[in-house]
């Protein structure tokens, strides 16, 4: 039965002390009585003191050795685990302590095994999962590591590419479709994670009638495993049929135009030639079937306006001021405004810089905001029109803020859709901010919306300051 720790370095430790007693003696007698003693026992004297003090150190030595021999062991032992080799076991020891110390760790060894081989189940099972996700959904998957290389593509992409899974995998974008733009907005949205949520980009794939369009969402995976992930969705037979409903829409409103204004040319006729009493109810119906007409004409034409926006169609080429498309328009509201009882406030910064923008669209996006905020501002509020440049962003920022009613906030991300009409007050057919989108979004800019229930309302836009006129093949490019 191996004894315990303390018990084996006290016996060495005695052991040694007596020893080196000894021997330090045997060297004193031999010292006190030289001489006397006789050649032969003093030279006999000396070696067993010798041998003393030897056997002493030897004795802590092999002390030392079987005190230190399980400790090494372990050593070794926690460095094999550490390279991965969970399989190595520590023996037993000559003393107490030893034993335990190396039960425990061959118990921890046996535990760490066991953790690491469910580990590796997990993992692969994790990942055979998140084969059959990707494998199954809808959308192309293609994830490229950081150098831009293809590292995972799911079926669906391979198909909507064209291309075979092992023929991309370790290429770039530019390598598999054959073009020379995409590469650089992957190394882009890469170098960008920490501040950018991503970009998209849409391509045509194939020769007509067979191609494909395909919208790519490129999306950074994050700062720490640089590397970006590429949703790729099919929206072919969606812009088909956004262009077929354009084109419909469009003739269909350029046919009721025509007959539209001849009937309101025929009640203006009428009511010239009719002369009825101002109060009578024939008036009345008079005045309701030309306000109708009028509502249904602007309607119209509106609708007529956002299928040229969609189309791509619109004046190119000429440029427009906002500080005084801004300053144009609040005189145009200032006597309806007064009307009402609201105050036109104007809060803009100096004279923003020319901008490639159509000065008749630049006017249509004012005049529906201020039309929208008046028509939801009641008497002794406030509409502000507030324009300034962002130099920071780069970018020119107009807002028009009212002290209205504001709109619910289950409500704001319907605003913009067509149709669509919030609050107590109706304009004329729900397309006003519509179009402020179309017209906005097609310079590449945005539109914002804040609002607060029975506070007020801001919508913001925010155009960069080197805003052109849209050209098809900077946003589409077939490959």
């Amino acid at each position: 039965m191996p004894m315990r720790l303390k018990h084996a370095m006290l016996l060495s430790h005695g052991l040694f002390l007596a020893l080196a007693a000894g021997g330090i003696i045997a060297g004193i007698v031999v010292i006190n009585h030289y001489g006397h003693l006789g050649p032969h026992w003093e030279l006999l004297l000396w070696i067993v003191g010798g041998l003393l003090i030897f056997a002493g150190l030897l004795s802590v030595i092999a002390v030392a050795s079987t005190i230190a021999q399980p400790l090494e062991r372990i050593a070794g032992a926690t460095r094999s685990i550490a390279a991965g080799r969970f399989d190595v076991r520590v023996g037993r020891a000559r003393y107490r302590e030893g034993n335990t110390l190396g039960a425990s760790f061959n118990e921890m060894a046996e535990a760490l095994a066991g953790f690491h081989a469910m580990d590796v189940a997990r993992i692969v099972s994790e990942q055979r999962r998140n084969e059959t996700v990707l494998n199954s959904i809808d959308d192309g998957l293609v994830i490229l590591d950081e150098r831009a290389r293809i590292e995972r593509i799911n079926p669906i992409a391979t198909r909507q590419f064209g291309v075979r899974a092992d023929a991309a995998l370790g290429r770039t974008l530019d390598e598999v479709l054959q073009r020379d733009d995409l590469d650089a907005r992957v190394r882009a949205v890469m170098q960008n994670a920490s501040s950018s949520g991503g970009s998209t980009r849409e391509l045509v794939i194939g020769e007509p009638p067979l191609d494909r369009e395909l919208l790519c969402s490129f999306v950074p995976l994050s700062e720490n495993q640089p590397g970006v992930v590429v949703v790729v969705r099919d929206v072919t037979a969606e812009r088909r049929f956004a262009r077929e409903r354009n084109e419909f829409v469009l003739r269909a409103s350029h046919e009721l135009r025509t007959p539209l204004t001849g009937l309101r040319m025929a009640l203006d006729l009428l009511a010239e030639r009719a002369q009825f009493a101002p109060a009578s109810r024939e008036s009345e119906l008079m005045e309701t079937l030309r306000e109708e007409t009028v509502r249904l004409t602007g309607l119209l034409q509106s609708l007529l306006d956002l299928s040229r926006l969609r189309r791509g169609g619109g004046a190119q080429g000429s440029t427009c001021s906002l500080t005084q498309a801004a300053r144009a328009a609040l005189r145009r509201f200032s006597a309806r405004a007064q009307r009402q009882g609201v105050e036109l406030r104007e809060r803009i910064e100096g004279d923003a810089p020319q901008l490639q923008l159509d000065e008749n669209e630049c006017a249509r996006v004012l005049d529906n905001l201020l039309d929208n905020a008046l028509r939801h501002t009641p008497p002794g509020g406030y509409v502000e029109v507030a324009l300034q440049v962002d130099h920071p962003n780069d970018e020119l920022r107009l807002c028009v803020c009212d002290s209205g009613e504001g709109i619910p906030p289950h409500q704001l991300q319907r605003i913009f859709d067509p149709f669509v009409q919030v609050g107590e007050k109706h304009g004329a057919a729900g397309l006003g901010l519509t179009l402020c989108r179309e017209i906005v979004e097609r310079h590449g800019g945005r539109i914002e919306v804040r609002s607060v229930p029975n506070e007020g309302t801001s919508f913001c836009i925010h155009l960069p300051l080197r805003v052109g006129f849209p050209q098809e093949s900077e946003d589409t490019q077939a490959v």
